[in-house]
């Protein structure tokens, strides 16, 4: 074979041409071992956190997903138990983080409720889920950097604030601002402003949020500040004194007034009265009059809101012999606006010197109205649900009752969230509710809403039966026999939690409640839609031992006398499948789970006030 004499070829321009055909090989060979060292890598760490997924700083590497809940669940079991602790003073004062009663284990309230298995759950999908790229990048990442999530809690801070305050108050001193002060004959004088001390609660909130987030019991050092007043004394200049005594002659007088289409009202409010009202006020650098708001507040409360206020009625119906019947018709509310009204009165007078000021006052609207009746929709009974208060004590029975008649006869109208709070109105000894003593802090307090729970447990198994959505529910924060199996209960606490729920329906829900020997039912009627319902019975585990019994020393008992608070109850998780089929084949699943911690029995035994203590000195929990 000839070779052609005159191609000529250039070898070195094959150089460039081998090294880029050697670098794209070694990089398809780099990449593929890294693709299948990746697979190898999540096959490995399947249903196990990948290295560097941290939950509150904890590592989670080789835990599955149980694994992780069941630790990070007992601690914050221990901590609940142990409560948050405030060092001032070398005091050491403990704020229990669940109200506690001793009659009835309803108006126990956890303050805090730890989202374990969302949490978990967040974490274990870090490099899961969300595409080949990014599933490696975040698990290269966590790898290399860690990814560290926060625990997620519920925190109520206003009721913690206020058993918070209420522990601390003895501690501080309320300030004073110069304000003036008139005798019966009007004489004036200006009293002297008095600084005062306090805690800042801000700073407190966030150190305890903060050991909240660590599941940290370090006690938390607090320090009182000075609250210095801002009118003084020495900012008062004789045109203001002039300007005062004038304003309160004795010809002045306030006409406060609300006219409606039903009644026109006034109230003469002479100087002998508003005298006790007149505050400084300082803005801009400025000094004004003005009126106290408590002070005035508490007038318009005892004297004109019960002239003016009207409570608002809905509709209410029950089934009789088949057929919905009216027993209570609905009725507009009226409400005197307070905040609003004293706006509107200082503003008035202060600024417009028009001494006639007509009140705000707000309607209340209801939701059904009486009208036809037969256009509700009302067939047959879509659900039911039932619970048993045997061995309940005789308060604990009565309010069951008034709480179940308060809502027989409601109407919820299709689309309406239900809020079971909402629906009981104001739970106080008005509305026919007798109290239970209560633990806050180290007081204990007479307060409503015993058996109400019972209430909310089977109201919320009457929502279930009837396939409506659940869309706010808490479980007790431990077991409670008056709900066994556990797993289906519901609590309640006004204002918080709640239980709510969605009439998703075409048709509007009514409410019957009634009760048979220790058996409360809540019948819900409507028509059916043809939705299935199917629940799953509760599954109950990790039941663990309640602990030794805790002595809490009080001042409020005799020395050496003692009363056990809280009744033992051991701890356990449960949760139940709930499945609804709608007519158009949709399939709605839901998996309703439920943390009960362990909790100790609890006993209260009175001690000595010592000369240092004070009313609100330490609380030591001693274990037997």
């Amino acid at each position: 074979m000839l070779l052609n004499s005159n191609k000529t070829y250039n070898y070195a321009s094959l150089g460039p041409m081998k090294w880029l055909l050697l670098s794209v090989t070694i990089f398809l060979i780099l990449a593929s071992a890294l693709a299948i060292a990746s697979v190898f890598y999540y096959k490995f760490y399947d249903y196990r956190f990948f290295p560097g997924v941290k939950i509150n700083g904890q590592g989670l590497k080789g835990l599955n997903s149980g694994q992780a809940i069941e630790q990070l669940q007992q601690q914050a079991d221990d901590f609940l138990q142990q409560g948050i602790t405030y060092v001032f003073d070398e005091k050491k004062i403990n704020i229990s983080l669940l109200l506690m009663a001793e009659a009835d284990p309803d108006v126990a309230i956890q303050l805090i409720n730890f989202k374990i298995a969302e949490t978990v759950d967040a974490a274990y999908h870090i490099g899961r889920g969300q595409g080949y790229t990014k599933n490696f990048w975040q698990q290269t990442k966590s790898l290399i950097f860690d990814a560290n999530l926060p625990l997620v809690f519920e925190f109520y801070q206003e009721q913690y604030l206020e058993i918070l305050q209420n522990d601390l108050q003895t501690y501080t001193l309320k300030k004073t601002e110069a304000r003036p002060k008139f005798d019966a004959e009007l004489n004036l004088e200006i009293l002297a402003e008095n600084a005062g001390t306090s805690f800042n609660y801000q700073l407190i909130l966030l150190e305890t949020i903060n050991r909240i987030s660590q599941l940290s019991n370090e006690p938390i050092a607090i320090s009182l500040i000075i609250d210095e007043p801002e009118v003084k004394k020495a900012d008062i200049n004789e045109a203001k004194i002039a300007e005062l005594k004038n304003f309160a002659s004795i010809s002045t007088l306030i006409n406060l007034i609300y006219n409606n289409n039903e009644n026109n009202n006034e109230w003469q409010i002479n100087n002998q009265i508003f005298k006790d009202w007149i505050i400084f006020k300082k803005a801009d650098d400025k000094i004004t009059l003005g009126f106290d708001a408590s002070a005035t507040t508490a007038y318009l409360i005892n004297q004109l809101a019960p002239e003016i206020n009207r409570p608002i009625l809905e509709g209410k119906f029950e089934i009789k012999n088949g057929r919905v019947v009216e027993f209570q018709g609905s009725q507009d509310g009226l409400e005197l606006d307070l905040e609003k009204s004293l706006f509107k009165i200082e503003e008035e007078i202060f600024l417009r010197n028009n001494f006639t000021v007509e009140l705000v006052v707000n309607e209340l609207k209801a939701k059904i109205t009486t009208g036809s009746i037969n256009d509700f929709g009302i067939a047959e009974v879509v659900g039911t649900g039932q619970s048993d208060f045997s061995g309940s004590p005789n308060n604990r029975k009565h309010n069951i009752s008034v709480g179940a008649n308060s809502l027989n006869g409601i109407l919820i109208k299709p689309g309406e969230e239900f809020s079971l709070i909402k629906a009981l109105g104001k739970i106080n000894a008005e509305s026919g509710y007798k109290p239970e003593l209560v633990i806050k802090g180290d007081r204990t307090i007479a307060e409503f809403g015993g058996g109400l729970c019972q209430v909310g447990t089977t109201m919320f198994r009457a929502a279930l039966a009837s396939g409506l959505p659940i869309t706010l529910r808490r479980p007790h924060s431990y077991r409670v026999s008056y709900y066994e199996p556990a797993g289906k209960d519901a609590t309640i606490y006004d204002p918080w939690p709640d239980l709510k729920f969605i009439n998703d329906t075409e048709y509007n829900i009514l409410i019957q409640s009634r009760i048979e020997g220790n058996d409360l039912y809540f019948d819900f009627w409507g028509t059916k839609d043809g939705r299935q319902v199917e629940q799953t019975d509760s599954v109950i585990y990790n039941i663990t031992s309640p602990g030794p019994t805790q002595y809490i020393e009080t001042e409020e008992l005799e020395p050496g006398k003692e009363s056990c608070i809280e009744s033992a109850h051991a701890g356990a998780d449960a949760y139940f499948d709930y499945k609804v089929t709608y007519p158009s084949g949709e399939i709605k699943e839901e998996k309703f789970s439920s943390h009960y911690i362990p909790w100790p029995k609890k006993c209260l035994v009175g001690v000595q006030l010592s000369n240092e203590a004070t009313a609100t000195s330490t609380t030591e929990i001693i274990e037997e």
